[in-house]
């Protein structure tokens, strides 16, 4: 597997997905007479950000692989305040990953990549290290906290909606 097919082409078909549980949220929310704004607002616990920031820290994320990898400067995104806006977000977050070149990711396994976070820490690191060991942890996190949000609120939602792009893979029968 290539570094481009494990974090781009993941990425992209994983934030189809969160599009879809958003869309089932979305009716959800409407069908049962609730805002779907404030699903936005939902965390699991306290000290965790919201829906919103997990969507948001999700399309960044991705869009960092590709900048990171490519050597691009870094994207600021926002939270989105609506589930038009998160949908927006992830459509744009898409369509960054469709422009990634396939050819310079996959030449970034040896490309230095350095993480700065805001509280003073630092990761020095190559593109492969970086590929498996951050990029890849970070946004599935952020993918699976949205979900998890999601379905504490009462969204019917199953591992069918996490992973719908495997039923191009499904076989009838024992």
């Amino acid at each position: 597997m290539t570094i481009h097919q494990m974090t781009i082409c993941g990425f992209a078909q994983m934030l189809r997905a969160l599009k879809g549980q958003l869309d089932k949220a979305d009716a959800h929310a409407l069908a049962i007479g609730y805002d779907p704004r404030n699903l936005l607002s939902a965390r699991l616990a306290p000290d965790m950000h919201p829906l919103s920031k997990q969507i948001q820290f999700a399309c960044t994320q991705a869009r960092e692989a590709g900048c990171r990898l490519s050597g691009e400067p870094l994207p600021l995104l926002h939270a989105p305040h609506d589930m038009d806006q998160a949908r927006a977000l992830i459509d744009q977050t898409l369509d960054h990953l469709a422009a990634v070149d396939a050819a310079v990711i996959d030449a970034s396994a040896s490309r230095e990549v350095a993480i700065e976070l805001a509280d003073g820490l630092a990761f020095d690191m190559n593109g492969g290290e970086y590929a498996a060991n951050w990029a890849t942890p970070q946004f599935y996190f952020h993918l699976i906290t949205a979900y998890s949000i999601l379905r504490h609120n009462g969204v019917p939602l199953g591992k069918a909606d996490y992973v719908p792009h495997m039923f191009a893979w499904m076989r009838q029968g024992g």
